[in-house]
């Protein structure tokens, strides 16, 4: 995805065209909307994503996503904040994300924050009452209720009002109305598969409170689908010759969302109307990566003490915070294969609150821990070796790959070979190699920045709510071939001779042209090529691709070269027997096909759709 985050002089000239032309009767609800604004309200994260509609017509990579959230910490940059909203005593919305963090941290600092509502993660128990409602309350970090449906709204309200406010200060207007005015914004609002219509109506309730007019809903794992089928594909584990697209007819695969909170599982089928359904849903398995957050806590409380650990989670919320946000960095960069222990800052809070109880100096009692020589305080850091640290992934990994053995071997899902993993914790090196050791035989793969799956592509639903299934190509696909030379076509310095007939090399032989319009994943055409000497064992041949429709040569400066593939031709082929050739484009990749008639042997080999730096 096009990872411009805001990149003001292209918005800004997008957004004046739009503001030239006439606004909407009515703003609430016609017509093509200027701007589609997707809301991803996540158990750990949330924030949204936009895109200019004319853009999109364009280009389905134009969408951006905020990358001002200040987490306070320069090495946390993140693109969506943390799901913690905060309600002042009188349950008026005060902050979200970051801001809602220091400031609750900062009152309670100050002892007054048990009157506030601080609501952090609060997704979680939503997930769990099966009897949602707008009725339904939920407790805050003191225990106090609050309405889940005011919670939801002061979210939507907040981020509703970020979008805007950033779009004002793109276009320098001193006045948000002006946006709302001026702009056609329709929203979408990603929701959990397993939510019916209450859990629907419960949303579309909190939307309209928070001023939002027009919007449609949209289950997460049709979202994430969606940014899948534009995206490329990570493979993580792959079968031999397998064409990797997910916009082929009858195509099922398993799409696994892996966040911070939950983890949910969906079936999902292009079926022969060309429809993306929901086959089987599974939603809100609590072994996301707060699991491997609560085995940090738990290795702390070994180590200190869990009378010690308790008394600071209760009385040291903004150190808490601080050392929540350090962990949250060394998790997301942790990878066990590069054998380096991790150094976590230690709360000066938690040496004062152990010595002044035990009267004894915290050294010691690490020193003497059950951990040994893995665990190391020097100073304020706390050195946790890697066997430790790998350790605290261990029990959620096997707990993702229980949970899948039951759907990819029971019932109508044991024929399913292909796994898509979204969501934030899908790019825990730990999780992917669990899943990859337990499931050989099945592909594995992931979008780039899967954490963004559902909330890009909520806007391409909004966009099109349809799959995507015919592209225009990008450039023209041939290879390099050699014909007869023709003194009157070719130039000299091609020509060549072989067993005796003169040839010329390196002429641009098309199978798709630019502009063509293609269905995904479909084989456009095929052509043939012979070989010119019965002692041939193999054959290579050079991939090209040019910005115009019909080059003569590859080597002219319109062509890129992208690489080879190579078949290995059999001693006892058929003699004269053509090698076919096909071509395909997914919305990222060319898929090249190579076929020997003379023996039956097939090839696939996979090259990225544009020139290669």
């Amino acid at each position: 995805m096009r990872q411009e985050r805001f990149s003001r002089t292209s918005l800004r000239d997008s957004m004046r065209s739009r503001s030239k032309q006439s606004p909407p009767s009515d703003p609430d609800n016609v017509g093509t909307p200027d701007i589609i604004a997707s809301v991803d309200i996540g158990s750990t994260y949330s924030g949204y994503a936009f895109a200019i509609t004319k853009d999109l017509d364009e280009d389905r990579h134009s969408i951006h996503v905020n990358k001002e959230w200040i987490s306070g910490n320069a090495k946390l940059i993140t693109y969506k904040a943390p799901s913690c909203v905060l309600f002042t005593p009188e349950k008026r919305l005060h902050s979200f994300g970051y801001e809602a963090e220091y400031k609750y941290g900062q009152l309670a600092l100050d002892k007054v924050h048990t009157s506030w509502y601080y609501f952090r993660r609060f997704k979680i128990p939503v997930l769990e009452d099966e009897t949602l409602s707008t009725a339904t309350n939920i407790k805050d970090d003191s225990g106090k209720p609050l309405r889940a449906a005011a919670v939801f709204c002061g979210i939507l309200k907040y981020l509703r009002s970020h979008l805007i406010d950033a779009l004002a200060g793109i276009l320098k207007v001193s006045n948000s109305d002006w946006i709302v005015e001026k702009f056609h914004i329709r929203w979408v609002l990603t929701h959990p598969a397993t939510w019916t219509d209450n859990g629907q109506h419960f949303l579309k309730v909190a939307a309209k409170q928070a001023g939002i007019a027009d919007v449609i809903l949209v289950p997460e794992p049709v979202a994430a689908s969606f940014y899948c089928q534009i995206m490329p594909l990570h493979r993580i584990n792959t079968r031999n010759g397998e064409i990797i697209c997910l916009q082929r007819t009858g195509m099922q695969y398993l799409l696994l969302d892996l966040g911070g909170g939950t983890v949910d599982s969906t079936v999902m089928e292009l079926d022969v109307n060309n429809e993306l359904k929901q086959k089987q849903r599974s939603c809100g398995a609590v072994f996301g990566g707060i699991r491997v957050d609560g085995a940090f806590v738990e290795f702390l409380m070994k180590l200190i003490g869990f009378d010690i650990m308790d008394k600071f989670f209760l009385t040291c919320k903004q150190e808490l915070l601080n050392l929540q946000k350090d962990f949250e960095i060394k998790k997301r960069t942790f990878n066990p294969a590069n054998g380096q222990n991790i150094v976590i800052k230690l709360p000066p809070m938690v040496r004062k609150i152990y010595e002044v109880n035990y009267k004894q100096q915290l050294q010691l009692k690490v020193e003497n821990s059950e951990y040994g020589e893995l665990v190391k305080l020097v100073g304020d850091n706390l050195h946790i070796d890697v066997e430790i640290v790998e350790s605290f992934y261990t029990i959620v990994a096997e707990q993702i790959t229980s949970h899948l053995v039951k759907i990819l071997y029971a019932g109508t899902t044991k024929d399913i070979k292909t796994l898509v993993l979204a969501g934030g914790f899908a790019n825990s090196v730990i999780v992917q190699n669990a899943i990859r050791k337990k499931f050989p035989d099945i592909t594995v793969l992931m979008p780039t920045d899967p954490e963004l799956s559902v909330m890009q592509g909520g806007v391409l639903y909004g966009y099109e709510s349809n799959p995507i299934l015919y592209m225009k190509a990008k450039y023209s696909y041939g290879i390099a071939i050699a014909m007869p030379y023709n003194v009157h076509e070719h130039n000299d310095d091609k020509k060549f001779s072989a067993d005796g007939v003169p040839l010329c090399a390196d002429l641009f032989h098309r199978y798709i042209e630019v502009g063509e319009e293609i269905r995904i994943g479909e084989f456009v055409r095929s052509g043939a090529i012979f070989i010119n000497r019965k002692d041939q064992r193999y054959l290579s041949v050079p991939i090209y691709l040019s910005t115009v429709a019909s080059p003569l040569y590859t080597s002219d400066n319109t062509c890129h070269y992208l690489g080879r593939i190579r078949i290995t031709l059999v001693s006892n082929r058929k003699e004269n027997s053509q090698i076919t050739i096909k071509m395909a484009l997914t919305y990222t990749e060319l898929i090249v096909e190579v076929t020997d008639e003379g023996s039956g042997r097939t090839v696939r080999d996979v090259f990225l759709d544009s020139p290669v730096d």
